[in-house]
């Protein structure tokens, strides 16, 4: 049993350890040397994603979200300022979508305006993540997140609502996984049937090679490749969070490096 005198950052760091289901062996190392853009990371680099507490929320502080509700439902029109979907019950709902998003598709676009996410955004079926919020004694429902084939958008609030933990590390943590899926600008790693997103924007050092950028060097990273991330951001998500998005962990925050332990290929921050 753990003891009751725990600081908060030791319980922190158990969870997260748990989260990425690291071994001793990786524990040791986050000892001696101690991420996806999460969020994130998530979500892209620590200039795209900020901590939890400095979210770039959309609502006001006047305008609190009340309720959280996912739909599978179909999208029937979208304009500049919102959607419009159909409800459990068969109605039409207006859910509003003005305001910042991170888009995940084949790269992480952070911080868009909805009038240029809306343009990744179709009619038809979608997962949608709705909330209520007041505006005075008004309620409005507005649309928070959304997922749509390969396409997953998200406001930064909801990284906070959802957001079960997050480490900030002076050092590195060293988390590593199996490759699933490679994207422009970012990597997707699976342990224990866990996803974690790790940006891979910016400029790197590869050993023996130079400066590079990701689309340099991407494809020497394979699906299947087991792969090491010495990182200083880890933000886990609750379960709410991934059985919509299917990301379990957002990754970023590189001084580090990334490593490809089965093809021997490491890249570091210049």
């Amino acid at each position: 049993m753990i003891g009751a005198n725990l600081s908060k950052n030791s319980y922190m760091m158990i969870y997260l350890m748990n989260a990425l289901r690291v071994g001793k062996p990786d524990l040791k190392l986050v000892a001696i040397v101690s991420a996806a853009v999460i969020m994130a990371i998530m979500l892209a680099t620590s200039s795209a994603y900020a901590s939890p507490a400095n979210l770039d929320i959309m609502a006001k502080e006047s305008e609190t979200v009340k309720s959280l509700d996912v739909l599978e439902t179909k999208i029937i029109s979208i304009d500049n300022s919102s959607i419009t979907v159909i409800g459990e019950g068969g109605e039409e709902i207006s859910l509003l979508a003005k305001g910042k998003w991170i888009i995940i598709s084949d790269e992480i676009i952070p911080k868009t305006k909805w009038i240029d996410a809306m343009n990744y955004v179709k009619e038809g079926e979608a997962t949608v993540v709705m909330g209520t919020i007041t505006r005075g004694n008004e309620t409005h429902y507005i649309c928070l997140g959304l997922k749509q084939g390969e396409v997953m958008m998200f406001r930064p609030v909801l990284l906070k609502v959802y957001a079960a933990g997050h480490r900030h590390t002076k050092t590195y943590m060293g988390p590593r996984g199996e490759l699933v899926e490679k994207g422009k600008n970012y990597m997707i790693l699976e342990k224990d049937g866990r996803r974690v997103i790790a940006s891979t924007r910016g400029k790197w050092i590869k050993a023996g090679g130079g400066e590079v950028t990701w689309s340099d060097v991407a494809d020497e990273f394979h699906e299947g490749d087991t792969v090491r991330l010495f990182c200083h951001n880890i933000l886990a998500m609750r379960k709410e969070f991934s059985d919509v998005f299917g990301i379990d962990v957002f990754i970023w925050g590189y001084s580090g490096a990334i490593i490809d332990l089965t093809s021997g290929t490491a890249l570091s921050r210049p």
